[in-house]
């Protein structure tokens, strides 16, 4: 049975190990992220990773607070970190964040990513 994820969902993800499986200054392990959209037919998943890192100065994150969406610390959406990932990667489902929470962060994303409002 194929999963079935839906927006707005924290789902746990590994993003691989440094530093055979990530390059750079991507996200890396296991970790909590948001699920932007869910492309079920196939398998694939856009997600936001968090970290539970202040990162507050960039205008790319925004921050949750500990205990939205099933989150168990402070955390921050690196939406400059958006990628597709395959649901083999995901782990486990963690919780829904609150609408209020989930628009900020597809408005920083419809700003990242220059899209028409």
């Amino acid at each position: 049975m194929k999963p079935n994820y839906q927006k707005a969902e924290i789902v746990f993800v590994d993003l691989g190990t440094v530093p055979d499986q990530v390059k750079g200054h991507e996200q890396a392990n296991a970790r909590p992220c948001l699920i932007i959209s869910s492309i079920n037919a196939l398998e694939l998943a856009i997600i936001v990773p968090f970290t539970s890192k202040p990162k507050s100065s960039l205008y790319s994150v925004v921050e949750v607070k500990k205990g939205n969406g099933g989150l168990k610390s402070d955390s921050y959406a690196l939406c400059h970190q958006i990628r597709s990932v395959s649901s083999q990667r995901i782990t486990k489902r963690v919780g829904v964040l609150p609408n209020s929470h989930f628009f900020k962060v597809l408005t920083v994303l419809s700003d990242l990513l220059d899209l028409p409002q």
